[in-house]
């Protein structure tokens, strides 16, 4: 997610001399004006060369992976900020975000609206902001989603303790209308016994200085019971009619997450349990981890990266793990707004077979995986 920076009027009133026929309260009154209209429009954008072979044949691919413009910045006061943002890279659009937040106090704020769940802050860091190209895949198979919602949210003073909690509707992007009983509760609480760490997972390429050491651990988790809905185009009235299919799903999960922040090196991991309770079949438990590392080559420009990946979608069940690694040297043009990134990714997803695994999921596609992505991000 992109956002904040100076709005065009911030910046006039920034590089504008002062006019000796000013006083210090009309000075005031002008940069308050300005703050007060805070906007920003901005663009993220993924553009990719990527071959993939599954069992060794070639599969279709797609070289746009995401547009998604955005409006954001504050209203009144610096503390009241909004953000809306679309995806034109799938067919139909979708709104990805829709959510103001409302922090007068550091220790005390409310997001409300469609958003990112606290759960992962792997993937709250937003496309923008990932050491790889995009999501780890365990990381997304446990990941409660975006939805729509209200969060609290703080950070202490110190800036070495932080929390997030929230109640959301369980309703998934493309699906504008909550059906009546879903619900999913939400919570993370982060330590950072020597301070936060830098916004983005490739933190010691953000500033002229070298990234500080700096540990973060978290402790997270999520409870929710959702009946999925089917929804139908009407088009005598140009509107998707929703209607609930009765069949309801019951998930909880937990886990912790671990980072480390140096001047050359950034690692992040991710443990996970899940129990998941289907409207048909047996329930059953879902382990997972994931881990990634990378190491700074060149000052503020070039790094190297490793992730692996596991889940046993099921305890229950045999042949169904999957196993994943990726490596990526990526070039930081101007980060966060060019990166090119170059990644080598294989994975090997077990399956028993459908009848076995009723209603488990797998995180990714049965079979032996090959990726080479070639991949362009922008942060307008």
């Amino acid at each position: 997610m992109i956002a904040g920076g100076l709005s065009p009027a911030e910046a006039r009133c920034e590089e504008a001399a002062p006019k000796a026929s000013e006083t210090e309260a009309q000075k005031a009154s002008e940069v308050a004006a300005d703050k007060d209209s805070g906007v920003h429009l901005g663009l993220i954008a993924a553009l990719k060369a990527e071959p993939r072979f599954l069992n060794g044949d070639s599969q279709n691919r797609d070289a746009i992976y995401a547009v998604r413009p955005e409006l954001s910045g504050h209203v009144l006061k610096p503390w009241l900020q909004y953000l809306a943002q679309v995806e034109l890279a799938q067919n139909p659009p979708y709104l990805i975000y829709a959510w103001v937040d409302i922090s007068p106090w550091k220790a005390l704020g409310f997001k409300v609206g469609q958003q990112d769940t606290p759960v992962s802050r792997h993937e709250n860091y937003g496309l923008a902001k990932f050491l790889f190209p995009q999501a780890d895949t365990v990381a997304n198979y446990f990941w409660g989603g975006r939805d729509k919602g209200v969060t609290v949210h703080g950070t202490a003073d110190s800036d070495r303790l932080s929390y997030a909690a929230g109640v959301y509707g369980g309703s998934p992007l493309s699906q504008y209308s909550t059906i009546a009983g879903n619900y999913v509760l939400n919570g993370r609480l982060t330590v950072s016994p020597l301070g936060e760490i830098r916004d983005a997972e490739y933190g010691y390429v953000l500033k002229d200085a070298p990234a500080p050491f700096r540990p973060s651990f978290s402790v997270q988790g999520y409870y929710g019971k959702v009946q999925s809905a089917t929804e139908n185009f009407d088009q005598d009235t140009f509107n998707a009619e929703v209607k609930a299919s009765g069949m309801t799903t019951k998930r909880g999960a937990g886990g912790v997450d671990f980072g480390i922040q140096s001047a050359h090196v950034m690692f992040f991991a991710e443990g996970y349990g899940r129990h998941t309770t289907p409207p048909t079949g047996p329930s059953y438990t879902s382990l997972g981890a994931w881990g990634q590392a990378g190491l700074l080559l060149l000052p503020r420009r070039l790094d190297a990266a490793a992730r692996l990946s596991w889940a046993n979608p099921s305890i229950d069940l045999s042949s169904d793990r999957l196993l994943m690694g990726e490596v990526q040297v990526a070039w930081y043009a101007q980060a966060p707004t060019m990166i090119v990134k170059l990644r080598y990714g294989y994975s090997y997803q077990q399956s028993p077979g459908s009848a076995a695994l009723g209603a488990v999921t797998l995180p990714a596609t049965t079979g032996r995986l090959q990726i080479i992505t070639l991949q362009l991000n922008l942060s307008l």
